[in-house]
């Protein structure tokens, strides 16, 4: 499993969490694979940082 989708996999595990983290609407349903590597290295780098 590459990096890219081993981030998917996260987002998928931890979404409400990610979403609340960085003040996203949690009832979004579409979001592209692109949009899920960027919120997922987002929460990330702020969790890292904390």
């Amino acid at each position: 499993m590459d990096e890219q989708q081993q981030l998917i996999s996260y987002f998928e595990k931890f979404r409400a969490e990610i979403l609340e983290k960085l003040n996203c609407d949690t009832t979004t349903e579409l979001l592209s694979e692109q949009e899920k590597v960027r919120l997922a290295h987002a929460y990330l780098d702020i969790v890292s940082e904390g």
